[in-house]
């Protein structure tokens, strides 16, 4: 009797598989073709590997400078606490 094999009862689900069978660029592309190009509206088109060709994606030297700085002062090269950072914790 121990080595019987029971077959499993799962079923798949139709309406998950197909869910997953829709990926981010058919999304896209339903988008683009309901967009009327006769509105007169620019679009961004969000969907580029690389935004940099777009002046206002880049960041700000700001921003990588804080970066740089907090890699150089060796101050948060570990995991951060399980629990969360203070600072979060304190503004959630």
């Amino acid at each position: 009797m121990e080595n019987e094999c029971k077959k499993w009862g799962f079923r798949g689900n139709e309406e998950l598989n197909a869910a997953s069978a829709m990926s981010i660029r058919s999304v896209l592309y339903k988008l683009i073709d309901n967009i009327s190009g006769n509105e007169g509206k620019r679009t961004i088109h969000l969907a580029l590997d690389d935004p940099s060709v777009f002046p206002c994606f880049r960041t700000t030297p700001l921003a990588e400078n804080a970066i740089v700085d907090a890699v150089r002062s060796a101050q948060f090269n570990c995991y951060p606490p399980a629990v969360g950072i203070l600072p979060a914790r304190r503004y959630v």
